[in-house]
């Protein structure tokens, strides 16, 4: 067979069956060039192409290259794209090609790269092994999560969402959790992954299709089916963990409305739950320092009550001051009109609020006594509002 019907007859791994999928701790593959495009330009808008967002900006070209298969992701399944690099083996001191982004085109893995390489190109893929890790814990520690709050009535996940790097990731649920339903389900999570459950992939023949991407061929691909131990199975194209313990930790976080009617819980898991947690232990620490009190969370808290209960009434001390001066500027104001034409009324320290009491009870007087009456407010030698 000649070289030319080789290349011809080069394929690349389905998305589905990929070696990331099939091993999703690979961290390196030696693949060969498939394919090779020059992504088109964005479409001309309204007869001109599109401004840069600076004037010194370049579009850098792009390829679409597809490989034999790849130990590099493609983002799916909410989980976001693998990073990593390409190194020609036919030339092992040249510089590696960054990938930073790697797409799934029906059933084809396709990574954008900076530079064109030949089909029949034979290279090594290095995967990001810390942004992989990252990504894999966030996204078992959501799987986790929901088959957990499927226990309870009214928390089946709508939706998902995994945030940047050093974020919070997000589910959507049907109504609010309490926050005792919040602190067993954290809890019942953190003790699953203590279990060091096991996490396995297959891909049986009946699996359900009813959340499969509209372009994905159902007939040529691969369903891959998530389990984790006996309590969860869920069809799902992400990379996963091999067992529970390797999600380390799962934290929740705050709640919000969302849609009107749906609840968003915010979560993180592994290393970013464990950063948070040393964050937080962190700034619990400042704050003891600030209040002079203990480092516990009871500690801290009480003293921030302390502390808000003390800014309450000093806000109440000074409104009833306020009143007082008011008062004060209202009677000599009343006083001053009858003899001077233009009274000056001015505080350093106070708003829009204070002036309006005033003015509300000399405005008559004033009209009156044909006078003008000007108050200012803020800092000497500075612009001020009149």
């Amino acid at each position: 067979m000649s070289e030319s019907t080789e290349l011809a007859e080069l394929q690349g791994q389905i998305v589905g069956a990929l070696a990331c999928q099939r091993d999703s701790y690979l961290e390196s593959l030696d693949a060969v060039v498939v394919s090779c495009v020059k992504k088109e330009a964005p479409p001309l808008q309204n007869g001109t192409k599109k401004k840069a967002k600076a004037s010194n900006e370049v579009q850098k070209d792009t390829w679409l290259i597809e490989f034999s298969d790849s130990v590099l992701f493609p983002e799916g399944g909410g989980q976001p794209s693998d990073y990593g690099t390409l190194q020609l083996l036919s030339d092992t001191n040249s510089e590696a090609i960054p990938i930073k982004s790697v797409e799934r085109l029906g059933l084809r893995c396709v990574c954008h790269s900076p530079q064109p390489l030949k089909v029949g190109e034979r290279v090594r893929q290095n995967l990001d092994v810390k942004r992989r890790w990252d990504n894999m814990q966030q996204h078992t520690g959501q799987h986790l999560l929901s088959a957990v709050m499927n226990s309870y009535d009214g928390l089946n996940t709508l939706g998902w969402g995994m945030g940047s790097e050093g974020d919070m990731n997000y589910v959507d649920i049907a109504r609010k959790p309490s926050e005792a339903e919040m602190e067993a389900i954290q809890a019942r999570c953190n003790e699953l992954i203590s279990e060091s459950l096991p996490i396995a992939v297959d891909t049986p023949s009946d699996a359900k299709q009813d959340r499969l991407p509209g372009d994905y061929d159902k007939g040529r691909g691969v369903i891959r089916v998530i389990s984790i131990g006996g309590i969860d199975r869920n069809t799902c194209c992400g990379t996963h963990l091999r067992q529970t313990s390797h999600i380390s930790l799962i934290l929740l976080g705050s709640t919000q409305t969302v849609h009107g009617k749906n609840c968003r819980l915010s979560f993180t898991a592994g290393r970013r739950a464990i950063d948070l947690s040393a964050s937080s232990v962190g700034a619990m620490r400042s704050m003891a320092r600030l209040w002079s009190c203990g480092q516990g969370a009871e500690e801290v808290a009480a003293a921030a009550s302390r502390t808000n209960d003390a800014l309450a009434d000093l806000k109440k001390r000074e409104k009833k001051l306020l009143a007082e001066i008011a008062t004060y500027e209202v009677d000599r104001i009343k006083s001053e009109v009858r003899k001077e034409k233009a009274i000056w009324v001015y505080r350093a320290d106070t708003g829009l609020e204070f002036f309006t009491g005033i003015i509300a009870q000399v405005k008559e007087s004033v009209k009156e006594e044909g006078a003008v009456l000007l108050m200012a407010s803020g800092e000497e030698k500075r612009a001020v509002p009149l």
